[in-house]
């Protein structure tokens, strides 16, 4: 784990909610989060912290860890009932599994809904469970195509007309044809997680039904987003999938060899300080459409702070979130807007696009980051809730695997054998 960074805070950021001592009686604060990544967020957040907390006498620190070990983290913290007090989840949002572990976050949610308006949709799914505030959902994380503007336009492709996955498999074969494949994982890796429920339920397809209990596995719409990943993988993926991690397709990108990825941001803002002439070929497209609807079909990821109910300093936990709440449009403009807001007040402006919104990193490139959010937006579990069941299929990469079955055989034998493969083992996980 790496330990805070010491140093001044990026920019000026207000009191607020930060001032005075603790109730609680303790001089102590410790956050767990994962490592962000845009990194510089890091260095910012925590020099953000250690300056909040010798304004306020506490002895603050942040320990950061890559998100796909934050998992086996938390159940460590929960097993020996000790660790740290505020802790962010990502990727795998566990309020559900960890319900009784959380203290309530009312509060701290009608603070931040007095200040940034009303809470989004998508971060009420996690954050509420069984009609209380488990969490408090700072951000969420547009994941949208990625491209290289230049490539479709010589494929004789506009980029504004490719709107749907079925325009996405035309150019990824041709990408393919010339030595530019498209890059999407197919392996234990929360890219893979996040990517293809998008196209699953671009396609009508789910896991679940709406009660989040009644297996929803062996319908027409999921041998459909079966058959298209086959032919996916077959004529526009690159065959590297299976062994990829969340910056494998950052790489590819990189590399100048992808036609297109489908991931958050950072891996264009990591091109952009180390190639800027190949970041000027690229373009960042809108959430995609299925075959039955000319609305595009979102999946992010998403964030969210839990205290722990065995944590020893609460009060402090409490009063650091008001702080950060307070300064909530400079931690957005501190991720390079790549912290999607979740609460109502900030879409209000072109917070993407305009540096006057969203501070010098908001330029028109990221204009379409202005759409990803209503009712389309969907997390792990849609169309039923985020629930345990659900998140033991995320955390078990079961939609990924499904992918993966159907693509390594031909035909209708590979789909039955993906849907077979999923129906053993959600009916592990969901009891109707």
């Amino acid at each position: 784990l790496a330990a805070a960074a010491c140093g001044a805070p990026g920019a000026s950021t207000s009191g607020g909610g930060g001032g005075g001592s603790s109730a609680q009686g303790t001089k102590e604060l410790k956050i767990l989060q994962w490592s962000h990544f845009i990194p510089a967020y890091d260095k910012w957040f925590d020099a953000f912290v250690e300056d909040w907390g010798k304004k306020n006498g506490i002895a603050a620190s942040v320990d950061h860890i890559s998100v796909d070990d934050l998992p086996a983290r938390l159940a460590a913290e929960v097993s020996a009932q000790g660790g740290h007090d505020l802790v962010e989840m990502a990727g795998q949002v566990l309020t559900y599994v960890y319900e009784k572990q959380l203290v309530d976050m009312g509060d701290i949610v009608d603070y931040a809904v007095s200040k940034l308006g009303p809470v989004e949709p998508i971060a009420k799914s996690v954050s509420q469970v069984n009609g209380r505030w488990r969490a408090w959902s700072d951000f969420y994380i547009a994941t949208m195509p990625q491209i290289r503007a230049d490539l479709f336009q010589q494929y004789g492709f506009d980029p504004a007309k490719v709107k749907t996955w079925a325009d996405y498999l035309k150019v990824g074969t041709e990408g393919k044809k010339n030595g530019h494949a498209a890059g999407l994982a197919i392996s234990h890796c929360n890219d893979a997680n996040h990517n293809w429920r998008a196209v699953m339920w671009a396609f009508g397809a789910s896991e679940v039904k709406e009660d989040g209990k009644t297996l929803n596995v062996d319908t027409k719409q999921m041998r459909e987003f079966l058959s298209f990943a086959q032919e996916f993988y077959t004529n526009a993926n690159t065959e590297q999938v299976f062994a990829w991690d969340n910056a494998s397709d950052n790489r590819w990108l990189a590399s100048g060899t992808g036609v297109f990825i489908h991931d958050a941001i950072s891996s264009m803002r990591s091109v952009q300080g180390t190639n800027p002439d190949l970041y000027k070929k690229f373009a960042l497209q809108p959430g995609v459409a299925g075959p039955n609807s000319s609305q595009p079909v979102m999946g992010p990821d998403i964030n969210a702070y839990t205290i722990w109910s065995f944590a020893k300093n609460q009060v402090n936990a409490k009063k650091f979130l008001r702080y950060y709440i307070d300064n909530y449009m400079e931690a957005f403009k501190q991720s390079q807007v790549y912290n999607m807001p979740t609460h109502a007040n900030p879409w209000k402006n072109p917070i993407f696009s305009d540096p006057k919104y969203g501070g010098k990193y908001a330029d028109p490139t990221y204009k379409s980051m202005q759409t990803y959010r209503g009712a389309n937006v969907h997390v792990f579990g849609y169309p039923g809730p985020p629930n345990y069941a659900a998140n033991q299929t995320l955390a078990n990469y079961v939609i990924p695997d499904m992918v993966a079955t159907a693509v390594k055989q031909p035909g209708n034998s590979g789909v039955q054998a993906a849907i077979d493969f999923a129906k053993g083992k959600l009916s592990q996980y969901y009891k109707p």
